[in-house]
């Protein structure tokens, strides 16, 4: 059990309780202790009868129990794990403000096109931020091939297809989550020489203590959390698919 909290605990803060949440709600719901019918998404009832803890249970919903869960899962742990560890290295608030922004753009599409559960879209919006950020870096789909990150979220995308049968109509959805962020945030700023058009307000920087922020930016490894120690700037390496 030491070896778990241990592990547990030196994963970056927002990572950290996202995947807690991700992975205690179908548990939950698993062992009858809560039921989907009061998290799924649906705009009678959370705007007619207020449910309004349906806004933050359907994006960290991925499915119940089951192979597909846990692939998700799998996959969310990395990548929201290092997107935190090493592009938002000591800046968990701003990493923070990108998982509201992304959310608050995927509730908008479910609401429009009728998405129940929003874990997914979730996740495909963190792994195409991660793409952009880490373009350069190689990663492997389970050993067969490999491509550039940037293809990451397109990879993704195929492998849902396949695996569901289904037009990946959400997952493109989220990709175009993430890239409203992503335009916001750095693409426009860089071509226009201007700060970023959306910041992270002083309230979410609050509520993190001074132990969550890291000043001087250090790396850390996003498997053990321990700080990195190698000079230079570097985007990533590639990590295997799965």
């Amino acid at each position: 059990m030491d070896g778990v909290k241990e592990w547990f605990n030196a994963i970056p803060p927002v990572s950290r309780y996202l995947f807690a949440v991700f992975l205690g709600l179908p548990v939950l719901a698993a062992m009858h202790l809560l039921s989907f019918n009061y998290l799924y998404l649906d705009i009678t009832y959370t705007f007619k009868h207020f449910h309004l803890w349906r806004l933050i249970t359907a994006p960290c919903i991925i499915s119940s129990l089951g192979p597909m869960f846990l692939f998700n899962l799998i996959f969310f742990y990395q990548y929201t794990t290092r997107l935190e560890s090493i592009n938002y290295s000591g800046k968990s608030d701003d990493y923070l403000f990108c998982v509201i922004c992304i959310t608050i753009c995927n509730i908008i599409f479910g609401l429009i096109f009728q998405y129940y559960f929003l874990g997914t879209m979730t996740i495909m919006s963190l792994i195409y931020i991660y793409s952009r950020m880490n373009p350069t870096g190689t990663s492997n789909f389970y050993g067969f091939f490999s491509f550039k990150t940037i293809y990451l979220p397109w990879v993704f995308l195929v492998a849902h297809f396949l695996q569901s049968g289904a037009p990946p109509y959400s997952d493109f959805l989220a990709i175009v989550s993430g890239h409203i962020f992503f335009y916001l945030t750095d693409i426009y700023p860089r071509a226009n020489g201007v700060p970023a058009l959306i910041k992270t307000p002083k309230f979410i920087t609050n509520i993190f203590s001074s132990g969550d922020r890291n000043p001087n930016n250090v790396r850390r490894d996003p498997r053990t959390g321990r700080p990195i120690q190698e000079g230079g700037h570097n985007w990533g390496q590639g990590r295997p698919l799965g």
